[in-house]
């Protein structure tokens, strides 16, 4: 199918939807919902697989646990504070990370509905629900067959499955302005207000997280040699968290569109569908030396093909340069998260 008619299709798919609003609504919940889903069994596939495969019992009983990092590193170091007290529950041991998690998690909700926005804290919600559920239904022989063979790979290979999973969950329920719960809704809120990459964030809070689950295991283990290994490994998955995270959540990244054009009015047309101000100036072609014009307008990589789209309706005979952005200081224009 050619691209002009996958748009002339989305065109008439988003027109219906509009002329029926309450199709839209279930439509669009319907995908939250279903990716909220997809999310959270990434994430609880993550912990009983990769980071804790201990939980699952069989020959996965005597495997070193990975910190995960977020509210559920914080609920393995507990966890783990609890086990070398000597508080397991025999029958279910992944139901006492499941209960700290979801304890860990409510005062982080709180904050995911004051200071960010309803819709985001419900399927924050939910997806906190999802993990719960799935990281206790999740048991069985197929699952300790995975985690065994990972394993034995060593510890680099589990790092950066792991990493990629929580990376990926994370990433997913960004797409759709939510989040996987725990310290990601606190590093989604600061990377709103401060308009940049949200990965750094994360990567601060659960170093502070690793730190005490290494000190804590070489306590409980006496085994100094091994815990501080264990924190280079950890290391390696925060990165490959932090990697898949801005690859895939694009909403702060921003860029420069410079537009060299003959045609004034164009940039009354980009202000009319981009929801951005833009800059002016004249200038002479060097080979022709005719009068031209050079626009200049900061967009989110999202909005680039829709700008690129505008420009060359109204002027193919344009150039256009997009340049990448670190970051931008100044009003910015954002869609408010819901």
């Amino acid at each position: 199918m050619s691209m002009k008619r996958i748009e002339k299709l989305q065109r008439r798919t988003n027109d219906f939807l509009y002329n029926h609003l309450w199709l839209k609504y279930i439509v669009e919940y319907g995908f939250a919902l279903l990716a909220t889903f997809f999310s959270a069994a990434i994430f609880a596939f993550c912990i009983n697989v990769f980071l804790q495969p201990s939980v699952l019992g069989g020959e996965c009983a005597g495997i070193q646990s990975l910190v995960s990092g977020g509210s559920s590193g914080a609920a393995q170091v507990i966890n783990q504070i609890f086990q070398l007290c000597g508080v397991t529950i025999p029958n279910n041991p992944s139901l006492l990370f499941s209960i700290f998690y979801l304890v860990i998690n409510l005062p982080l909700v709180f904050i995911a509905f004051k200071f960010v926005g309803k819709r985001f804290g419900v399927f924050t919600v939910i997806n906190i629900g999802f993990v719960f559920l799935l990281t206790n239904v999740m048991q069985g022989k197929f699952f300790v067959e995975i985690a065994s063979f990972v394993a034995n790979q060593g510890m680099l290979a589990r790092a950066l499955f792991a990493g990629m999973c929580t990376g990926l969950s994370s990433a997913v329920a960004y797409k759709i302005d939510s989040s996987a719960g725990g310290f990601d809704i606190v590093s989604y809120y600061f990377s709103e207000k401060k308009s940049t990459l949200t990965g750094k964030y994360s990567v601060i809070i659960n170093s502070v997280i690793i730190a005490a689950f290494s000190l804590i295991t070489a306590i409980s283990t006496k085994q100094w040699g091994n815990s501080v290994a264990l924190i280079f490994f950890s290391a390696v998955y925060l990165l490959t968290v932090m990697l898949v995270i801005d690859v895939i959540n694009i909403r702060n990244k921003k860029a420069q569109i410079q537009i060299i054009t003959s045609k004034k009015d164009l940039v009354r047309l980009l202000l009319a569908n981009i929801p951005h101000g833009a800059t002016v100036t004249s200038a002479r072609g060097a080979y022709s030396d005719n009068e031209r014009f050079i626009i200049y307008m900061v967009v989110s990589t999202t909005e680039i093909k829709k700008a690129v789209k505008v420009i060359k309706e109204l002027d193919p005979e344009s150039f256009v340069n997009v340049t990448s952005l670190q970051q931008v200081y100044g009003h910015f224009h954002m869609k408010p998260i819901k």
